[in-house]
């Protein structure tokens, strides 16, 4: 369980680099990249997130959760 108190699918490191190496059209390097340096991971290094996509939700939600604090109109959530 995460800190914010949610349930998250843990992926193996494996699982993560095939469905990344995928997501960059076989580009390992960028694959690995991603995998190690920018996918969310917890302090004993179970991965939550296997593909860029599953970041850019996770940072997607992050704003939203800001802007939502703002009464300003013309912003789109998520």
């Amino acid at each position: 369980m995460m800190a914010d108190g949610l349930e998250r699918k843990i992926y193996s490191f494996d699982e993560a680099i095939r469905a990344s190496n995928e997501y960059f059209k076989e580009d390992e390097l960028a694959a690995k990249t991603f995998v190690d340096k920018y996918a969310l991971k917890d302090s004993f290094g179970k991965l939550y997130e296997k593909t860029p996509d599953d970041m850019h939700w996770r940072l997607a939600g992050e704003i939203a959760r800001i802007e939502k604090k703002y009464p300003i109109s013309l912003y789109l959530w998520e």
